[in-house]
């Protein structure tokens, strides 16, 4: 699925997107806020979805290979977590849902 139609489910405003963030495709969904178990993934096309507004979610984002971290609940994004999503190309929204209803929402839309 495309992270525009993910980005619009959730209402999530864009932080930082690299070129053609719209279309980057996205097959599984990772929600944790513990990051030393979404270092243990090792899926492709990933999303992670975190409540975590740290720069570590973002580092952990890019070491698993994520193309984009979704922060829940409206929670503030600092400008070090930007620059990191920049370095690494990974696209870095926040939605004002909790982590629970976003993924409730997205199971929703990525049902087959």
């Amino acid at each position: 699925m495309e992270l525009i139609r993910i980005a619009d489910t959730l209402e999530a405003e864009l932080v930082y997107g690299p070129t053609g963030w719209e279309r980057i495709n996205i097959e599984t969904v990772f929600a944790s806020d513990l990051m030393s178990d979404v270092l243990m993934s090792d899926r492709d096309e990933l999303l992670l979805m975190t409540s975590l507004s740290t720069e570590q979610s973002i580092r952990s984002a890019g070491i698993v290979g994520s193309e984009a971290v979704i922060i829940a609940n409206n929670k503030t994004v600092t400008e070090g977590m930007i620059e990191l999503a920049k370095d690494q190309e990974v696209a870095l929204l926040c939605t004002r849902f909790p982590k629970y209803e976003s993924c409730v929402r997205l199971g929703r839309i990525m049902e087959p």
